[in-house]
């Protein structure tokens, strides 16, 4: 059975400045916005033959994003594998020359040797396993020499909206490849086995596009003593962002002082920044933990994005 799954219909192809701005004390309502930065794993996905799979994934706001899965067709033991993974982030399919963890082709233990991706489907191999280990494992003989068999990782740094929510979605082609087949018993094999990806992620790598700091000098002080702390957002996006607002945290009982918030009337250009500054002093003595501050911002697509800072620490003695 196994390799009449992976031999009938392979096709083996290898595919290869800080900005002068203003902030006002004027407060409103802030626009709808999504976290920034945060890889969120997706619950196991299990995709039945024939069905497609939906989620929103957020992506991180890095100059790199990855698409990272683990994957593999359901069965009750080994039985080699075939293409029929269709993967697509924000409507556009993923294709081969995206992966990154892996070459492209690879090995069986026997000398067999196909592609991850097939150009004709244009879906990706699974392998038919009850486990994400099987293949992986030298000592059996039918392994994958490469090893590294059911992990998919993909560029997909210029498909993703940076910061904000994406669609992925996962599409089970069993029945284009069941079409292929007259024996019933093959047909319902591939019925029976439906694609669980666990788990599914957008990583960041590379710097962050957008960074917003938040620090204060100095950090000990003696009481009736100040400290300046600075806010700052610097944006190495493409283009501008614009609506940009800051919403600090609350003093801590034991300082004193004005948090800022406000909106910016001009743009942030890509390689600018800009700053605001305020006092606190020092009523009491203890160690303060100043609260994170936040910025929202439009990006040059006009979708909206949250950031925040670092908290920190102040020390009055």
């Amino acid at each position: 059975m196994k390799r009449v799954l992976f031999t009938c219909f392979l096709a083996i192809m290898l595919i290869s400045a800080v900005i002068t701005a203003g902030c006002t004390e004027e407060k409103r309502t802030l626009p709808p916005v999504v976290n920034v930065g945060i890889t969120t794993p997706a619950p196991s996905l299990t995709v039945p033959y024939g069905e497609t799979a939906k989620l929103s994934l957020d992506s991180p706001a890095t100059s790199e994003v990855y698409l990272t899965m683990t994957a593999r067709a359901d069965s009750k033991e080994l039985g080699g594998g075939r293409s029929f993974m269709r993967i697509a982030v924000n409507g556009n399919n993923i294709t081969g020359e995206r992966l990154v963890n892996k070459n492209l082709n690879f090995t069986y233990g026997d000398g067999f040797r196909t592609t991850y991706y097939s150009k004709d489907m244009t879906a990706w191999y699974l392998f038919f396993s009850p486990d994400f280990v099987g293949y992986d494992n030298p000592a059996l003989s039918d392994h994958i020499v490469e090893g590294n068999a059911y992990v998919y990782k993909f560029n997909v740094s210029d498909l993703v909206n940076k910061g904000a929510p994406n669609e992925v979605a996962i599409q089970n082609l069993g029945p284009e490849v069941a079409a292929q087949y007259s024996d019933p018993k093959t047909i319902e094999f591939y019925k029976s086995a439906p694609i669980i990806v666990d788990p599914i992620t957008l990583e960041g790598k590379g710097t962050e596009v957008v960074r917003f700091t938040k620090l204060a000098a100095p950090t000990r002080i003696i009481v009736g003593k100040k400290s300046t702390v600075t806010l700052t957002i610097s944006n190495d996006l493409p283009g501008n962002i614009t609506d940009v607002e800051f919403a600090d945290s609350m003093l801590p009982q034991g300082l004193s002082g004005q948090s800022v918030s406000g909106t910016l009337d001009q743009p942030i250009p890509h390689g600018g920044s800009y700053s605001i500054t305020y006092n606190v002093t020092a009523d009491a003595p203890g160690t303060y933990t100043l609260g994170a501050a936040s910025a929202t911002f439009a990006d040059q697509t006009g979708n909206y994005q949250k950031i925040s800072s670092d908290t920190i620490t102040i020390t009055v003695i």
